[in-house]
């Protein structure tokens, strides 16, 4: 007998969970969510920015293309 509930059971979760993903799309189409305001970013992404920057200004020179030399060829 707990073979055959087992085995009966799982159309029954199959069935269940299919129900409830049609009532809470019907439910969600029904309230639309409220347009949010764009998430700001945390402070340690905005330290992180400015760290970033303030290497850029003392270290960017490093970056830039040099002049070839002059006597290679």
């Amino acid at each position: 007998m707990g073979d055959i509930l087992l085995a009966l059971s799982i159309p029954l979760i199959v069935c269940a969970s299919g129900l409830y993903a049609l009532a809470e799309t019907w439910w969600q189409r029904r309230r639309p969510a409220l347009p949010a305001e764009p998430p700001r970013p945390p402070a340690v992404v905005r330290d992180a920015e400015a760290v970033v920057a303030e290497a850029y200004e003392r270290l960017g020179a490093l970056y830039e293309p040099r002049p070839a030399h002059p006597h290679a060829s």
